[in-house]
C-alpha cells in the first residue's frame, strides 16, 4: 500500500469513525431530551456532508500513480496535520453537543449556515486542485519519476491550493459547530504546522525544479491569492 492509498484509507476511516461517534452521542442526547432538534439536524447534516466530500475528494477523484516516488521529505508534518485536524474536530463536536464551553450562541444560526456554505466551497475547490495535480498528488512532500510542475487550474494563481482548501474546510467546521475554542485550535495549532509544511515543500520543490520553480514563484502566491 503506497502513501496515497494510505491517505485515502485514513481519511475514509476518519469519516466513518466521526459518523459513528457523533451519531452515538447525538442519539444519547436526543433520548435524554438534552439535545435540541436544531442541534441534532446540524450535527446530522454535517456528518453527511463531511462523509460525502471525503468519499468524493479522496476516492472518486483519486488517480492511481503510474510512476514511482523517487524522493520525499515529509518530516512528520502530514501526521501532525492529521492529529491537529482530528483534535479540532472532536473538540468542536463535543463543545457543540455537550460542554458548550466556547459555543457562540449569539452568532447562531447565521454562523452555522455560513459554515456549511464554506465547507461545500472548500470541498469543490479541493476537488478542482486534485483534478489539476492528478497523478502527482501525494500526502507526503514527494517527487515522482518524470514529475512535471503543475501550474494550471487553481495552481495558476497559488502554489498550494489543496492546503487552502484544507484550511477553509477546518475554519468552516469550526463555524458549523459554532465553536471559537475549535477556531483557536485551528489558528494556533494547525495553521503553524501548515505554514511549516509549506516552507518545507517550497524548499523541496526549489531543489528539484530549480529555475522553473523560481519563475513560477514570481507569478504566484503561496496560499492566499494576491496576498501571500
Amino acid at each position: 500500500m503506497n502513501s496515497r492509498q494510505r491517505s485515502v484509507l485514513i481519511r475514509v476511516t476518519i469519516a466513518v469513525v466521526v459518523f459513528l461517534y457523533v451519531a452515538y452521542v447525538a442519539n444519547q442526547y436526543v433520548l435524554s431530551g438534552r439535545l435540541p432538534r436544531f442541534d441534532f439536524v446540524v450535527i446530522t447534516a454535517f456528518v453527511g456532508v463531511y462523509f460525502i466530500f471525503t468519499i468524493i475528494t479522496e476516492t472518486l477523484l483519486y488517480k492511481d500513480p503510474d510512476v514511482f516516488v523517487t524522493e520525499d521529505d515529509d518530516r512528520w508534518t502530514y501526521a501532525l496535520l492529521q492529529l491537529s485536524s482530528i483534535t479540532g474536530l472532536f473538540y468542536a463536536a463535543i463543545d457543540f453537543l455537550s460542554t458548550h464551553w466556547t459555543r457562540l450562541y449569539s452568532l447562531e444560526p447565521g454562523i452555522i449556515y455560513l459554515g456549511f456554505v464554506l465547507f461545500a466551497i472548500s470541498g469543490i475547490y479541493r476537488g478542482w486542485g486534485l483534478l489539476a495535480i492528478g497523478k502527482y498528488f501525494n500526502p507526503r512532500i514527494s517527487i515522482y519519476e518524470d514529475h512535471q510542475l503543475v501550474t494550471s487550474g487553481p495552481y495558476r494563481k497559488i502554489r498550494h491550493p489543496l492546503y487552502l482548501g484544507v484550511l477553509i474546510s477546518l475554519i468552516a467546521t469550526d463555524m458549523v459547530f459554532s465553536s471559537w475554542g475549535a477556531l483557536l485550535i485551528t489558528v494556533f495549532f494547525t495553521l503553524p504546522i501548515l505554514i511549516y509544511r509549506i516552507k518545507l515543500e517550497e524548499e523541496f520543490l526549489l531543489k528539484h525544479f530549480g529555475d522553473d520553480y523560481k519563475e513560477y514563484m514570481q507569478h504566484s502566491k503561496k496560499l492566499i491569492p494576491g496576498l501571500w
